[in-house]
């Protein structure tokens, strides 16, 4: 795991700095809550996870559509399998935890860093959100993965859609193996600030968001909802672990959040 860079130290300091003055003018501060979650969260709703048991990746004829090579050497299948994952997402609804990620935004500055490729967390209502592997619901050309060539998409793509502006066949707007995750300077930005993370539902075995989440600012809370607290074997953060479901987990978050804002008179700045 890399170290966080000493411009990222200074900024934390300062968030720190920022937040005592506002405590000892008599201000109120609003908590900085900040969600990071995986496909645990999205479970309920019936769409399929990657990892664990049951997961898609077991299947290794499907494993290889996660790889950015797949582009070259099965175009036609790579698509015909994303469809299908996009139809399914489609057909989904937001979990409880979702909606109750959603509602404490009437009591706090919320954000979600999500892994998931699905919009449920939008279509609960939560409105800081950002997709760090991408979304299924947009597209972009092949070989032009830039906000420039991005653009909802929610029907099936098919082999011969091709983007008006650079003639190349359009591809699920998702990070594959192999390729760079877009711009983090956001997420990172997001972490220095937060008084509480709470990571749910990943294992957390995939790089770079592990390492990420060395950006968690010193002074936060932070907790890991996990019905299978083994799959965190190795935490990239000092933390408590609930070992429970995504919904189980909210339900107390949302109790534990409550006592914090009450105990530390925080609330809208």
């Amino acid at each position: 795991m890399h170290k966080i860079s000493s411009k990222a130290k200074a900024y934390q300091r300062r968030q720190q700095r920022r937040k005592a003055l506002c405590l000892q003018a008599g201000m109120e501060w609003p908590l900085q809550l900040l969600f990071v979650t995986g496909a645990g969260i999205s479970a309920a709703s019936g769409i399929s996870t990657f990892r664990g048991q049951g997961g898609l990746w077991e299947n290794p004829e499907l494993y290889r559509f996660s790889h950015v090579g797949v582009l070259d050497s099965d175009r036609e299948g790579f698509l015909a399998f994303h469809n299908a994952r996009r139809q399914q997402i489609l057909a989904s609804e937001p979990t409880l935890a979702h909606r109750l990620v959603a509602a404490l935004q009437d009591k706090a500055q919320v954000r979600v860093i999500t892994q998931n490729i699905d919009d449920l967390h939008e279509r609960a209502g939560s409105r800081s959100v950002w997709h760090w592997h991408g979304s299924i619901q947009h597209t972009v050309p092949i070989g032009f993965r830039t906000d420039k060539y991005r653009r909802p998409w929610k029907k099936d793509i098919q082999l011969g859609d091709r983007c008006p502006l650079t003639g190349s066949q359009l591809r699920p707007d998702i990070v594959l193996f192999g390729e760079r995750i877009n711009n983090n300077y956001l997420t990172r930005k997001w972490l220095c600030e937060s008084d509480m993370v709470v990571v749910i539902g990943t294992s957390l075995q995939v790089e770079p968001v592990a390492s990420l989440l060395r950006y968690i600012n010193p002074m936060a809370q932070v907790l890991y909802i996990n019905p299978e607290p083994a799959a965190l074997s190795e935490l990239p953060y000092p933390g408590k672990i609930l070992p429970l479901s995504a919904d189980a987990g909210m339900l107390e978050i949302t109790a534990m959040v409550e006592v914090f804002i009450k105990v530390q008179s925080w609330g809208g700045c």
